[in-house]
């Protein structure tokens, strides 16, 4: 905690931010104590920490970034909570003009695919076309690679890309612009 200004750091990479700002504001309420939120791509986070020495909640969308913190010692051993779990799925826009249906679609010559090289998505892509024995097929038709959720489903809502890999809890973040379309369970 600040003791200079008695309020938690609370740090969120973006994608996992919206049901946390809705806790910090129950925490708030019920303990009177002050989170001052900082959100962002993780990798920046994890450099704010470093440099300043300071922060009490850490929380981000994937495993390897937590092992990656934990590992510079940024956070206690023991002390990682999984608040939620996500599955790996296939984004498209609202209304699915592609027409995209399963993975076999993303290897369509017209289709076009988005991919995040940072952040927590960084490598699901090549994982789940590995793991279909699609990733020719699908690397082929991947035209763009953002650094983070927030600029790989910005891919999306400026009708840039008909898919992104990304995970079911999009759909609640950005209801309005998104589609899941689930892979098989065998993934």
């Amino acid at each position: 905690m600040d003791s200079e200004k008695g309020q938690l750091k609370v740090y969120s990479a973006g994608a996992v931010a919206p049901p946390l700002r809705d806790s910090i504001a129950v925490f708030e309420k019920d303990y009177k104590v002050k989170c001052d939120l900082r959100i962002g791509k993780p990798s920046d986070l994890l450099n704010e920490i470093t440099k300043f020495k300071k922060g009490d909640v850490f929380s981000s969308g994937a495993e390897y970034i937590l092992d990656d913190a934990e590992d510079q010692g940024l956070i206690l051993k023991g002390s990682r909570k999984s608040l939620g779990y996500r599955r790996s799925v296939i984004i498209v826009p609202v209304g699915n003009p592609a027409k995209i249906a399963s993975l076999q679609d993303l290897c369509r010559k017209d289709v076009r695919i988005g991919i995040a090289v940072e952040g927590c998505l960084k490598g699901v892509w090549d994982d789940v076309a590995s793991k279909a024995g699609l990733t020719d097929q699908i690397r082929r038709n991947i035209i763009y690679h953002a650094d983070a959720c927030g600029s790989l489903m910005s891919l999306i809502h400026s009708d840039k890309v008909d898919a992104i890999f990304g995970w079911n809890a999009f759909q609640g973040v950005w209801p309005g612009t998104c589609e899941v379309i689930e892979l098989p369970q065998v993934l």
